[in-house]
């Protein structure tokens, strides 16, 4: 009887994760309508919880894709590597990188598709077991548009055979192989990375040894503002990560300054606090440009995705501790909308009610929504009904690609 009662009792709670797992939209069911891709097809919600408007771009296979509105889903290239899709304001260029073996390229293609344009090619020479600045191939990551779409900024390890070995310590050691924030105008002829390093203009430094900057984007509503997250090793130890978001005048590393930028000293304020081992990263502005998503590292097995509001004002004046303070104070206003084992690539809608966003879910990478409420008095976001998967990829989806929505 007992054996009889433990049984049932297993059965019960089999039954019931299933059906929580219904209600959240987890799994390969019948809510999903299968669309062919390059490799077979994969799942897209067809059930009104999954209704949003715009388009929604991303990578499968490391190849270009699009779900609009009415959840059809868009092949737009038939190239491998390609990653972060990043559409123009006005509507008519779709930027990405392409990644080959040694290098990869920054491009941009029509919206609708069609022939690409490189801006900048990282091949070069290659050579295997030596120094790898010796190298002069380069990489690019993570394009994002100026708002008059005349601009890009990206990521790049250009300036690994710069001159930051005279600020000594370990810049004299190694060459500077941490990613950095530039920026280029488009309407350039393409360039080899190795002209490129003296035409592009730098936008953030990175802090040696630790990865350098990540997630770039300009701020809506403040042309001259640029948002990304910085990595870099406490100052005391030497051991502990610190990886935090900062905003900067974009305008401010060209213009004069004693003591000249460095990636010892630039104009970028903290968003949120140097604290070892507290990571808040990918931070995605809100289409007015009030607030950011960002994900959170909350412990060794949970990400949370937290929305707070950007104070203004704070980027003039970037090194004053008293504008410090001021550039801080919203963190504790972070609002948590929803935590995860593994949660990535925050992405607003553009009317500003939903979140898209990447999980790892029944061992793939999917695509699901969150409907977002606010208080009209105080601003603060909350998670609006249970979050919902958008795409059953299985497997074929890049969880390292970001996302990009747009109307």
């Amino acid at each position: 009887m007992k054996r009889y009662k433990l049984w049932y009792m297993l059965l019960l709670l089999a039954t019931l994760a299933l059906s929580m797992q219904g209600c959240l939209g987890i799994g390969g069911n019948n809510n999903f309508t299968k669309s062919s891709n390059s490799n077979g097809a994969i799942g897209i919600n067809n059930t009104d919880q999954a209704i949003f408007k715009g388009k929604i771009y991303f990578t499968l296979d490391s190849r270009l894709y699009m779900i609009d509105g009415t959840r059809t889903l868009h092949q737009l290239t038939q190239n491998t590597g390609i990653q972060d899709p990043a559409v123009s304001p006005d509507g008519k260029w779709i930027a990405f990188t392409v990644r080959y073996k040694d290098h990869s390229d920054l491009v941009y293609m029509p919206a609708n598709g069609g022939p690409w344009h490189t801006v900048i090619s990282g091949s070069g020479h290659y050579v295997q077991n030596s120094d790898t600045g010796a190298n002069d191939s380069y990489w690019f990551f993570q394009p994002a548009w100026s708002s008059d779409s005349t601009h890009l900024l990206f990521l790049s390890d250009l300036q690994k055979q710069y001159y930051w070995s005279r600020l000594g310590g370990v810049f004299a050691n190694a060459y500077f192989l941490d990613l950095q924030v530039f920026s280029l105008p488009i309407n350039a002829p393409t360039l080899l990375a190795s002209q490129a390093v003296y035409t592009v203009k730098p936008i953030a430094y990175a802090a040696y040894g630790d990865g350098g900057d990540r997630d770039p984007a300009y701020r809506p509503n403040h042309p001259n503002q640029v948002i990304y997250t910085h990595y870099m090793y406490d100052p005391n130890t030497q051991t502990k990560q610190l990886i935090q978001i900062f905003l900067e005048d974009a305008t401010l590393m060209a213009k004069p300054h004693y003591p000249p930028y460095t990636p010892l000293f630039d104009p970028a304020v903290p968003l949120t606090p140097g604290v070892p081992d507290l990571a808040n990263l990918e931070p995605a502005f809100s289409p007015d440009g009030n607030f950011i998503a960002y994900v959170r590292r909350q412990d060794a097995t949970h990400d949370g995705i937290y929305i707070m509001p950007v104070a203004d004002g704070v980027t003039d004046n970037p090194n004053n501790p008293d504008v410090q303070k001021k550039a801080l104070a919203p963190y504790d206003k972070s609002s948590l909308i929803l935590t995860q084992q593994y949660l990535t690539k925050p992405t607003w809608s553009p009317d500003g009610k939903q979140l898209a966003y990447i999980t790892y879910t029944n061992n793939n990478f999917d695509i699901w929504l969150a409907n977002l409420s606010v208080d009209p008095k105080t601003g603060a976001y909350t998670l609006k009904g249970d979050p919902v998967q958008l795409t059953d990829a299985g497997g074929h989806l890049n969880g390292d690609s970001r996302l990009f929505w747009t109307q």
